[in-house]
This record gives C-alpha cells, sequence and structure tokens, in this order.
C-alpha cells in the first residue's frame, strides 16, 4: 500500500541534461576550449549551466511581459572582411 507519494515539476532539465550528454557538448567544449587551471568552472560546465537553464529565463521574461513574439533589441553586430 502506498502511504504517500511525493511529487516534483523537474521541467526540461534532466532531458537537456540527457541530449548533452550525448551530443558530448563536454567534450567538445573542452576539446576546442581547454580549461584554465584557475578557474572554478570549465567553459563546458558553464555552457552546460546556461542552455540547461534556459526554460526559467523563459518564464522571468514572460514574468516581465515579454512574448515570443516581440523583437528584443539586439546589438548588430558586423563582420570584419
Amino acid at each position: 500500500m502506498i502511504e504517500s507519494v511525493v511529487t516534483k515539476r523537474l521541467g526540461a532539465l534532466p532531458v537537456a541534461a540527457g541530449f548533452l550528454r550525448r551530443l558530448d557538448v563536454a567534450g567538445i567544449v573542452d576539446a576546442l576550449c581547454p580549461p584554465d587551471p584557475r578557474a572554478e568552472l570549465t567553459h563546458s560546465q558553464v555552457i552546460e549551466v546556461l542552455v540547461a537553464n534556459r526554460e526559467p529565463a523563459r518564464r522571468a521574461a514572460a514574468a516581465r511581459g515579454e512574448s515570443k513574439g516581440q523583437k528584443t533589441r539586439r546589438p548588430r553586430w558586423t563582420l570584419a572582411r
């Protein structure tokens, strides 16, 4: 007999983490940008956290009244030729 049930909403975090591992994002990034021994985190750790935490950023934008359809002001980048 089940006495209690605990439910937690994880969102897309486990799915994102699985895809990042399957694609070996950490291995690729660390091979291209070797870790600095003085740094607390590697480049790949920072990238994985940013990718995995994208949904909370969307919710924060929605709370500020921004929607997917709105254009955000982005700096105009030009490529040097």
